[in-house]
């Protein structure tokens, strides 16, 4: 299952995750890092099996440069519970468990859909929304997914499901493959993306350009 060890191991809570942060891995200039090999997995215990359990199936990959552990608030188990607060209580479990100093735990609050969002107009081209994504916030307003002025949902997954249920698109770990192969790196402020591409850019800075 491990195989030749690499520069990163990354575990996500589920096969959607999984997709999607492979996908986002292969866009390294987008995300300011450079080309780098990885291996990602995502946990059969989904989100609380990533909370409770990180540091150990992580143990096999102890030879892996860096670690980076990614799951949603919402569906660990402790979701009364800010983001910090659990980053916290994964990491240092990966630390006394042979990770300290290259590793890092992602919460996504609440949940990955909040990524999607962030990213509107792709969401619009992926569901081929009728009149674009102008339509699809007056859709989202009307049925008070979002308030007026504003696009990202509060509650991002049953928004996207809901979106999805209306095209009769069935949902598939695809999709948020196929979301980040299209994802505007610069247009998402979600403060968990944000932590996710800092901290590669930190482990794996581009590489300077020949002179």
């Amino acid at each position: 299952m491990t195989g030749v060890p690499k520069p990163l191991v990354i575990l996500a809570a589920d096969k959607n995750a999984q997709f999607a942060i492979q996908e986002l891995m292969r866009r390294p200039a987008d995300l300011g890092i450079r080309p780098i090999d990885f291996d990602c997995f995502g946990h059969p215990g989904h989100d609380s099996g990533v909370y409770k359990r990180a540091h150990e199936f992580l143990r096999a990959f102890l030879k892996w440069d860096h670690a980076l552990v990614v799951f949603d608030r919402e569906g660990c188990g402790h979701d009364d519970k800010p983001p910090h607060v659990l980053e916290t209580a994964v990491e240092n479990l990966l630390a006394i468990n042979g990770w300290e100093n290259r590793s890092r735990a992602v919460v996504i609050d609440p949940e990955l859909e909040s990524w999607v969002w962030d990213g509107s107009c792709q969401v619009s081209k992926l569901l081929d929304w009728p009149e674009g994504a102008s339509a699809l916030r007056s859709w989202l307003t009307q049925r008070e997914f979002v308030t007026e002025g504003s696009f990202k949902p509060v509650r991002p997954k049953e928004a996207f499901d809901a979106a999805l249920f209306h095209r009769r698109i069935k949902h598939s770990s695809g999709l948020f493959r196929d979301l980040a192969r299209s994802f505007k790196f610069d247009g998402c402020r979600d403060a968990a993306f944000q932590r996710f591409a800092s901290t590669l850019q930190g482990w794996f800075p581009p590489s300077p350009a020949p002179r």
